[in-house]
Parts: C-alpha cells; structure tokens; sequence
C-alpha cells in the first residue's frame, strides 16, 4: 500500500512539473505494474490471461461506476466514501474472476473453447511470449532484474 501511495505521489508531481512526460510515467507505471502480475503467475500464457481479464474486469468496474454516477461530484464523492470498502472488496473479486479464466474461456462455446485454449498452449510460447516479454521489459536498465 505505501508503495501504490509512493506511485501516486511521484505521479502528481510528475504532473505538476513535467505535464509533458506525465502520460509516459504512466505507461512506465502501467508496464510495472503488470509485470509485477506477470512475474508473480509465472510469465505464460496464464499470466497473460489474467493480465487481460483483470484488466478487462477493473476498467469495466470503472466505467460502470461512471456510469450510475449522477455527476462528476457525485462520483468523485461517492469514490472517497466507498474507496475502501466497495473498491477493494470488487477488486478482489475480480482478481478471483481473473484467477479462473481458462474456465471462463472454456465454458464460452464448450467444444471449441478446449480446442482454442489448446491451440493458445501451443501458440503463445513459440510466437506471442518474446514480444510481450520485450515490451514489458524494454525499460530496465542493463543488469536489472526482471523481477
């Protein structure tokens, strides 16, 4: 948590000095974050399923909540309120969801989701692994740990 405030903080200042280079510091922390995921479910195709589906639940979240706000007050006020409580406990629901996403892929179209999990198995190793892993990692320095 101190360190995500760490973050936050370097952001806001990032903002207030540099505006120009804010959405780049973003990316930067966008990249981090992920391959903080990516590194703790082992760098596959799991972990880049459920990059994607966390990924795809939280923005959902998001803009469901924008969505019922009454107004930009409205849901700023309601986000102070609710930060740690409704936040947090759907964040952990979906990272649960995330968890189980080859059943999610499986159970869309039963006979040939196996078959296109089978077929991602096969494929994202030999051609989708080193171009992820590139972008993820293009910004350590020599000598950094991937970790």
């Amino acid at each position: 948590m101190a360190e995500r405030g760490h973050e936050a903080k370097r952001l806001g200042l990032t903002l207030r000095d540099e505006p120009r280079s804010f959405p780049h510091e973003v990316l930067l922390l966008v990249r981090r974050s992920i391959r903080k995921i990516w590194n703790a479910r082992g760098g596959g195709l799991y972990a880049c399923g459920f990059v994607i589906t966390f990924v795809f639940l939280e923005t959902r979240m998001f803009l469901v909540d924008i969505v019922e706000a009454d107004g930009v007050g409205a849901y700023f006020a309601s986000q102070v309120t609710e930060i740690f409580f409704k936040y947090i406990g759907e964040s952990i629901q979906n990272s649960i969801s995330a968890f189980m996403w080859p059943l999610w892929f499986v159970d869309y179209r039963p006979p040939f989701g196996i078959g296109a999990l089978v077929v991602m198995f096969l494929v994202f190793p030999r051609y989708l692994k080193a171009p992820l892993e590139r972008w993820l990692f293009n910004d350590l320095q020599d000598g950094e740990p991937k970790a």
